[in-house]
């Protein structure tokens, strides 16, 4: 998720564990009342670019970065930081040593991008017209009462957080939930896809003796069921589903592999990193509605390269601290 702040500096961390969103098709969150703590996650794409400069001010406070000539407080990225940290080590979830000094390294690096992915955000809104009305916010605001386990004071004190501090903080989500929808809007809702079945197991020798029984005639899908090793499909006889190029969660090999079939047609044994396949095409659809997981995941890439193109024409200048 994204943090935000605002055009006075106020601090806008994003929730640490978010409840999906219907605004964006679960591409965007909102905040829960309680905060859970989730695991540190290494960034694609490093958060500068260059080296940092020598230490700048605005407005009379030092700034960790501008993207687009926009400010990014230091005091801002410090209590973001702080606040993450915080709830890491309240669950266990922060190590010691140099374990721990590598997670908190990446920690600092996935606060600060997070802050300048959310202002690229915020710049992308203005430019396609995108606002968050108080009406919006307050409804926001009201739900977030009405889920919650305890008050929003609790919830506040428990984050050192004032009220100004959540209320920009939930205009940012949801400015960014309106952003993701309109990105993702683009994404088609149909594509090529193929139902395949496969047989797997890490014995080279027995992936190539089962080859042979299927070239002998037997049933694929009773075979998969009385051998294959992948535990998720063998009880349906090997059964992947329907599938699109991009699949995610799939060995490339695999998925190659069974565009590369025609329908009833039986590969070679397929080496992928888990081990050894036997792939069968069931079905071929040339314009097959997504299922609901694979639409998701095709917004998201689409969002992620979205804002990643966002990044690659902006002008972010870094600060040491």
């Amino acid at each position: 998720m994204v943090q935000s702040v605002t055009s006075s500096g106020t601090a806008v961390p994003a929730p640490l564990v978010t409840e999906t969103s219907s605004v964006s098709s679960g591409l965007a969150t909102v905040l829960p009342m309680s905060v859970t703590a989730a695991p540190i996650v290494p960034l694609s794409t490093p958060p500068s670019q260059g080296t940092a400069q020598e230490g700048a001010v605005q407005d009379g406070r030092p700034l960790i970065a501008r993207v687009n000539g926009q400010p990014i407080y230091l005091d801002v990225y410090q209590k973001q930081v702080e606040q993450t940290e915080k709830a890491l080590v309240e669950q266990g979830i922060m190590a010691q040593g140099d374990v721990g000094d590598a997670q908190r390294a990446q920690l600092r690096a996935n606060v600060l991008q997070g802050l300048i992915d959310q202002v690229l955000i915020e710049q992308a809104a203005a430019e396609m017209g995108i606002t968050v009305d108080d009406s919006e916010l307050e409804q926001s605001l009201s739900g977030m009462v009405a889920e919650g386990t305890g008050s929003i004071e609790q919830w506040l004190a428990a984050n050192n957080m004032t009220m100004e501090e959540l209320r920009a903080m939930q205009r940012a989500q949801l400015l960014a939930s309106k952003v993701i929808a309109v990105v993702s809007a683009a994404v088609p809702t149909v594509a090529e896809q193929v139902h395949a079945r496969h047989i797997f197991t890490v014995d080279q020798a027995k992936g190539q003796a089962l080859l042979e029984r299927i070239k002998r005639g037997e049933n694929f899908a009773a075979l998969a069921q009385r051998e294959s090793e992948d535990a998720s499909t063998s009880a349906n006889g090997g059964d992947l589903g329907w599938f699109p190029r991009d699949a995610p969660l799939m060995p490339l090999a695999v998925v190659q592999t069974a565009f590369a079939l025609s329908v009833g047609e039986v590969s070679q044994l397929v080496q992928s990193e888990a081990g050894y396949h036997i792939v069968k095409v069931e079905a071929r659809e040339e314009n097959r509605p997504l299922a609901p997981e694979m639409l998701l995941y095709a917004q998201q890439n689409a969002f992620q390269a979205w804002l990643a193109e966002r990044r690659a024409r902006a002008v972010i200048e870094h600060y040491q601290p």
